[in-house]
């Protein structure tokens, strides 16, 4: 839903062909998990983004980054329906994440686990 990219967080809600303005009101289950009015989604959202801006990475690069890195995980599944999504995707798997980037990612997840159930 592109709710990492941070592109929902401003006044206007986002850009008027993303997907949760394009399917607005026809997917439930989506525009209720990822609600940036509950204050949870969108602190969390907002500490995600802000660390990515720090380092100087796009959003979307950080979170390919970070899954990649995981031992367990073999793919990461992204939805891009423009060329800079598929960019910043692929930007993601060229990102090296320092201890410190991981650290600060560790301590929102710490203060906010699962966000969006």
């Amino acid at each position: 839903m592109g709710i990492l990219t941070g592109k929902y967080l401003s006044v206007g809600r986002g850009p008027d062909d993303a997907r949760l303005n394009l399917f607005k009101g026809r997917y439930a289950e989506g525009e209720s998990r990822y609600n940036l009015s509950n204050g949870i989604i969108r602190k969390a959202t907002e500490l995600y983004v802000s660390i990515a801006e720090k380092h100087g990475v796009h959003p979307v690069s950080l979170a390919i980054a970070f899954v990649l890195r995981h031992p367990l995980v073999a793919s990461a599944v992204f939805g891009a329906t423009k060329l800079w999504q598929l960019e910043e995707v692929l930007n993601g798997c060229k990102v090296h994440l320092s201890p410190e980037i991981v650290a600060e990612i560790d301590e929102v997840h710490s203060a906010f686990p699962n966000p969006c159930p």
